[in-house]
């Protein structure tokens, strides 16, 4: 099978297009003059890469003839970038593009990353029934993206999935998020001033999100719409921290929690109910023992790329 990606030189689509070659799939993947290839440098050989800054990269996807089309590919994913509506719709542009590409090039599957940020503010878990109030540029260009491709495909044959995805970590993440920055310090025995950490957030490893991602690819029936893909369980940030420092055996004072104050309308619980996702795809879903297995290979990671 022939799959066409987007995003696959950042965190979440490396992960992606390393599984899928692992599995025997034919990959070409998009990307930008100034990408850097450093996330996925052990697979880039192995990888049909289309330079969407050249004229003719359109005729370059008709003729690698893809099946599916994985759209992961967001600029402008750190919090200062997040209400910059230039960076933002320029995204939603480049998806429209690429999902009216494959309307026209007839490919059979459209999966399409989305982000908990569509929902913004609530209290509680959320479900794909729950209104979507984004309180942000990202998060309203999610869902504006979201609304584009359900309009274009919805009574065609052509499948399309939108997946939510919440807190996804491990070997690839970016260095100035929260737990690479955590596992960093600590290692260098340096304190880390932080909130009071009391928010409680969905984390899903990203070995687990692939393995999942992975059963949307392979399912042979239209299971068309959107779903949230996240853990059962929510953690609060404090004990997630404490965990790391536990697992790397450093002393937890060096989490100085409380020194700094929480950002204007701070988020308290990010928390996705995935029992739409577990039904329909078979999964389980309760990740919690892997939380751990999550947390000790990404703590091997950024060691080893740190030594």
């Amino acid at each position: 099978m022939r799959i066409l990606l987007t995003g696959a030189t950042g965190f979440i689509g490396s992960n992606i297009a390393r599984e899928l070659l692992g599995n025997g799939y034919q990959v070409s993947a998009t990307h930008r003059t100034t990408s850097s290839f450093e996330k996925c440098s052990s697979i880039k050989d192995k990888i049909n890469w289309i330079n969407t800054d050249l004229p003719d990269w359109k005729k370059q996807v008709k003729d690698a003839k893809p099946d599916q089309l994985i759209h992961i590919a967001w600029g402008g994913i750190e919090a200062k970038d997040r209400n910059n509506w230039d960076i933002q719709i320029k995204n939603f542009w480049f998806s429209k593009e690429l999902f009216d590409i494959a309307k026209e090039y007839e490919i059979k599957k459209v999966i399409g990353i989305g982000s908990q940020a569509e929902y913004g503010v609530y209290g509680y878990p959320v479900n794909e029934e729950t209104v979507p109030k984004p309180q942000d540029a990202y998060g309203s260009t999610k869902t504006l993206t979201c609304n584009y491709l359900r309009n274009l495909y919805e009574g065609y044959q052509t499948e399309w999935y939108w997946i939510r995805i919440f807190s996804v970590f491990g070997e690839g993440e970016n260095s100035d998020w929260l737990i690479p920055t955590a596992i960093s310090k600590l290692l260098r025995n340096e304190s880390i001033q932080l909130t009071p950490c009391e928010q409680k957030y969905n984390y899903l490893y990203i070995g687990d999100f692939v393995k999942e991602i992975y059963s949307v690819i392979n399912c042979s029936q239209n299971r068309s719409g959107i779903y949230n893909l996240c853990n059962n369980e929510s953690i609060e940030l404090k004990d997630l921290l404490i965990q790391i420092s536990e697992i790397m055996n450093v002393s937890s004072d060096l989490l100085e929690f409380g020194k700094i104050r929480y950002r204007n309308s701070q988020n308290m619980l990010i928390h996705g109910d995935n029992s739409k996702f577990r039904k329909t795809f078979c999964r389980d879903l309760n990740n919690s023992g892997s939380l751990k297995k999550g947390l000790l290979n990404s703590i091997r990671y950024f060691k080893n790329k740190e030594s």
